[in-house]
Parts: structure tokens; sequence; C-alpha cells
């Protein structure tokens, strides 16, 4: 029993590598998206939530302030890069917040930190620039998400202002292609049949290599006849 514990952790600690490793590849992450809801959540106050979009030209615009439906999280799980499930996140954890999430800041004052968060894309972009105070004072974590880089890849950043300081959060670019389903559970799921698969082929060529190794013994009263 203690020998095939070790191997099935074996096989998951290998499989859990391996399907790390493809998903850093392929999406920049190896097992969950960064997110900087950790900086919310561990926040004190919501002072704004301004939604805002860009246009080719890099024109800055506010959007409408839309309520923030709770349920809307659900369709979303944690492995899941999409812009709009990253974003989720960070509005979960906004609402775990005293402040008024109908609150917006001037575009004028959030003009400098939106153009260098999303002055990577020159296409048309939108995001969400949201306030906080935290144990160092005013933190404001601004997203940006772009519009399609080249065929089906887009882009998703998030940057975080606190003390004069700014520091990228989260900076993933992806392709809705049809491979999309390609996260870590699947992966991990896909190596584990595999790496088993494998391990059974071993294991079987061990033992007949081990039955063809034993010697014959002749049986009593037999004798070969040549």
């Amino acid at each position: 029993m203690r020998t095939k514990m070790l191997v099935f952790l074996a096989l998951v600690l290998v499989s859990g590598v391996v399907a790390s490793y493809f998903s850093h590849a392929l999406w920049g992450y190896a097992i969950t998206p960064p997110s900087g809801a950790g900086v919310i959540a561990s926040a004190h106050q919501l002072e704004a939530l301004t939604r805002f979009a860009i246009d080719t030209q890099g024109n800055v615009e506010l959007r409408a302030v839309e309520p923030i439906e709770p349920g809307e999280f659900v369709a979303c799980p944690l492995f899941d890069f999409d812009a709009r499930c990253l974003s989720s996140r960070l509005l979960a954890a906004v609402l775990t917040l005293p402040g008024d999430a109908s609150r917006t800041e001037s575009l004028e004052s959030l003009r400098p930190q939106i153009e260098r968060a999303c002055s990577l894309w020159p296409m048309r972009r939108g995001g969400m620039a949201i306030t906080v105070q935290g144990d160092s004072g005013q933190e404001r974590l601004v997203t940006c998400s772009s519009g399609e880089v080249s065929n089906d890849h887009y882009a998703y950043r998030e940057v975080l202002f606190s003390g004069g300081e700014e520091r990228e959060v989260v900076s993933i670019e992806y392709e809705i292609a049809g491979f999309e389903f390609l996260t870590m559970p699947f992966l991990f799921i896909v190596m584990m049949i595999v790496n088993s698969g494998l391990f059974g082929c071993g294991w079987v060529v061990w033992k007949l290599r081990q039955i063809l190794a034993e010697p014959m013994v002749e049986e009593p009263g037999s004798r070969i006849v040549s």
C-alpha cells in the first residue's frame, strides 16, 4: 500500500509540474492568473470605481457606471484567463469593502496612470481604475484589456500605483481560437492520464522481462529428448 501511495504521489507531482510548464508556455502563468484582488480585499475603504474606454486615437472617455451583480462571478472559475473573469475577481473583492462603488474620479486625475497602464496597444481598449485606502495610504489599481491585437490574440494588464510608485501585477496575452479550454486543470488531467498510461506500460514491460528471465524448472520424471 505504501508503494502504491508513493507511486500515486509521484504521478501527481510530475503531472502537476508538466501541466504548469505548458500552462505558463501557453498563457503566461503556471497555475492560475495573478490578480490584484488581494490588494483590493486587504484595503480598508473603497474610494472610487471608475470605468473607462480608449479609442484608437488614444482618447479616453468615461463609461457608464454599472451595478455590480454578484451572480455574474459564478460563471468565472479561478483558472479562467478571460479578461471579463479577471475583472470579475476584482469586483468580487470590491464588494467586500465599505464605500460607494458608484463614485467615480475625474479623467484629468486618472489620465497619466491610465496611459501608463494602457499604452502598450494602439487599438481600442477599456478598463477600470479602483482606488482604495490601504495600510500605506491611497492605492489605485488600473486595469486594461485590449481589443484584438492580432488574429484571435488579446491582452490584459493590471498596474498598481501606490506611494508614487507603480508595479505591474498582471500582464497576460492570450488567444481565443478554440484552445482556451487548455487551462491548468485540463492539462493536469491529461498529463495524469498520459503519465499513468506510461507507468502502466513500463510496469507491464518490467513484469514480462521478469517472467522471461526466470529459469525453467524441470519437472520430476521428465527428460529432454535430443
